[in-house]
Parts: C-alpha cells; structure tokens; sequence
C-alpha cells in the first residue's frame, strides 16, 4: 500500500510538472467580454463580424509573434499547458501569449501594425477579419493583465481597424488607408483592474458602461472598473535630459564604473520611468525602473553600447518619453603609451632636463612627484642629480589606473 501511495505521488508531481495549472483562454475571454460581438461596435451602429463558423477562415493566423526577449510564453485556445514561445511563431483566435517578470515580445498583424507587450503581461489574440463591403480588415484582442503599446501605420491599400478589451474598456484605434498620421497609444492594466489609456499620436475611442469618449493626441483616460471613462485630460510633458551626455563614455579597468542618470524634475510628476537597453528601439532592456527622484545610480552595466529614455507619470498615466540618448562602458586594460628621453648612462652634471610623451589625460610621475602634461600628454621635469648613481623612475597612469613604468640608472659626475 506504501508503495502505491508513492507512486501516486510521484505521478501527480510529473503531472503538474508538465502540465502546469493555469486560467483556461474560455474563461478569460468570457469574463473581459468586451471582445464578444455584442459589445464590439463600429461607426454608425454596425456590428463587427466574428464570424466563427468559417473553418477554413479559423486556420489563418491572426498575428505573428515576431520578436521576443527572455521569457515568453503562448497557449492555444485548446491547450492545456504554457508553452515556450518562439519568434516566427503564428497566433491564431483565441491563442494566448503570455510575458513574465524582466521580458518583452512585439506581436505583429500586417506591416504597418504592432503591439509591443511589457513585463508580466497576457493577452489573447483574435484573428484578422477582412470587410468585404468596407475593405477594411478589424482584430480584436483582450488584455487581461500588464501593459501593452500599439503603433497602426497611415497608407496602404486597406484600412485596420484595431479593437483592445480590458475588464474595464475597450480602445478602437484605426490605422491604414484612411488616416493621415499613425496612431500610437499605451494601454495598462492597473493593479486594481481599472484601465489606463494614453495616447501619443493619433486619436482612439474608449467606451465603457455604454459611454464613449474620444482621446486624442497627447491625452489621457482613466476608466474604473464598471465605471465610465474619465474626461481626457492632457499629458506631462516629455522629460528633459541632463545626464549622461550623447555620445558619453565610461571607461574601467576590472570593476564596472559606476554611471549617474538625473533629468530635470517635472513638478507635478508622482514618479519617473528610467529605461535603458542595448538597443534603440528598446527591445533588449536591461533596466526598467519607476523612481520617485529625478536621478539614479548604476554600477553594474557591462562593457558595451547603450540607450536611456526617461518618462513621467501622474498617478498611472505616462507621459511621453524623452529623447534617446547613448552611451558607452568601455572596458580599458592596456597600460598607456609612455617615451621617456632619459639622459646618458653618464652625466657630468647635476641637472637634467627629462622629456617624455603618453597618452592624453594620463597622469605622469618622475620619482613620485607629479608632472604637468600637455593635452597632447606631451611633459618636461628637471632632475636633480646626486654625485653618483641615480635611479631614475618615471611612471604613466591612465584613467582606469593601468600604469606603465620607465627606469634606468644614470651615473653622476659633478
């Protein structure tokens, strides 16, 4: 009897090992239900088709997932366990993608439409539909839980019109044929369910408890939830940057330097965002962090290029970002150039003049005491000789403290 307890243990630990437990897709959609067709409206009161009897229709991806950081994961509607996700990977109705704590992934429906999702976000793709009539192509998708940020494209042959529920609201953005500027928006999941919408270019529409408001460019919502849409109110402005410099950089021996950041403060700000990555577009981050003071210390950045963009927030709307900076941690472990004109094995004086070059901005010293140099790193110092040997040491410091020395032994004869 032992014996069957144990292996029945063991087999229910295998079970939940590949097979983790997680919220079934179905009861996700059900309970965010602003995606089902009854909620989901376009202008003039004409209902959204979603049609799902079209079998063969049901087999075309809705989106790709096209670029990923760390650790992501998808579900199909039908699956029972998460998945390790992959870039490449195609998403069909009612698949699942999922970020976890420190990762990323950029879902795209056509060229000219992506939704880049956040840390610790999930999200349920509906497919891409084509309007027959209208020649317009509508998605819809439910964000159940983080942050996302969407960016629909002007031009083209067909219009997109893209739909986004929360338990809260539902955002209607449109982008393609018939809108003259991008629409670019960030739509959150706070921790008390309600929604927060912002958007930075473009204009979408926000309905919720059968109310509807229109937030335009550089504007801003907040919708409770089974609340109305607050009144859009206007954004902070974008951070100003003080350091680092452009183009500044950062050189260490063996311990990482220690870089500062700090931005001009926005008085009605309740916090900053401060990220920095690898790359300028923002996708390989290696640090996001939300800072009540308008500066901060790293200390543990790798050698390496990188950008840093700062936003502000009121309360939990983010205003637009700042511009991009770079810079660069460079990791230095030659020791600097040193020339010394040393004088003769033998000299008949008690006087020398030595003259020597190294790098700029290294620091030089003859006998311990330190030299002037040139900008060029170009210096002179004169030696006072003793009757009999002298030993002559001349040494180059660079920033990071490689050090190169230069020595020799000269007679004096005086």
């Amino acid at each position: 009897m032992l014996l069957v307890l144990l292996f029945f243990s063991f087999f229910l630990y295998l079970l939940n090992t590949l097979f983790p437990t997680g919220t079934n897709l179905k009861s996700i959609i059900t309970r965010t239900d602003p995606l089902n067709a009854a909620s989901l409206q376009a202008g003039g009161g004409r209902k959204i088709a979603t049609d799902q009897s079209d079998p063969a229709s049901a087999k075309t991806a809705a989106a790709v997932l096209s670029r990923k950081q760390n650790a992501v994961k998808s579900k199909s509607s039908e699956a029972i366990a998460w998945q390790k996700a992959f870039e490449g990977k195609q998403l069909y109705d009612r698949d699942a993608v999922q970020t976890l704590e420190n990762s990323a992934a950029d879902i795209t429906f056509d060229e000219k439409t992506i939704l880049n999702m956040g840390e610790n976000s999930l999200i349920v793709i509906k497919r891409l539909q084509q309007d027959p009539v209208y020649k317009e192509k509508r998605s819809f998708l439910v964000l159940v839980d983080g942050d996302m940020r969407g960016r629909l494209g002007t031009g083209g042959e067909t219009s997109l019109h893209l739909a986004v529920g929360t338990q809260a609201a539902t955002v209607r953005a449109q982008g393609g044929a018939k809108v003259t500027e991008p629409v670019d928006f960030k739509l959150s999941v706070n921790p008390d369910k309600s929604s927060t919408i912002a958007v930075y270019s473009g204009k979408a529409e926000i309905e919720a408890e059968g109310k509807k408001v229109i937030v335009r460019e550089n504007q801003a919502t907040v919708v409770n939830l089974n609340g109305q849409p607050l009144e859009p109110r206007t954004l902070l402005p974008a951070v100003v940057l003080k350091s680092p410099s452009v183009g500044e950089e950062y050189y260490y021996r063996d311990l990482q330097p220690k870089i500062r950041f700090a931005w001009e403060k926005i008085p009605e700000a309740t916090e900053y965002r401060l990220v920095i990555a690898r790359d300028s577009l923002f996708f390989d981050i290696v640090t996001d962090e939300r800072l009540s003071k308008n500066r901060f210390s790293h200390g543990n950045l790798k050698k390496g290029s990188y950008y840093w963009k700062v936003s502000a927030f009121s309360e939990s709307i983010e205003g637009r970002f700042s511009e991009i900076r770079s810079f660069k941690v460079l990791q230095d472990q030659n020791p600097p150039r040193l020339q010394v004109r040393f004088p003769p094995k033998t000299i008949y004086s008690g006087r020398y003049t030595l003259r020597g070059k190294t790098e700029p901005g290294a620091r030089v010293y003859v006998g311990g005491t330190r030299v002037k140099t040139t900008r060029s790193g170009k210096f002179k110092y004169i030696l006072k000789l003793e009757p009999g040997i002298n030993v002559i040491v001349v040494e180059a410091v660079d920033g990071v403290d490689n050090v190169t020395y230069r020595s020799k032994k000269v007679l004096s004869k005086y």
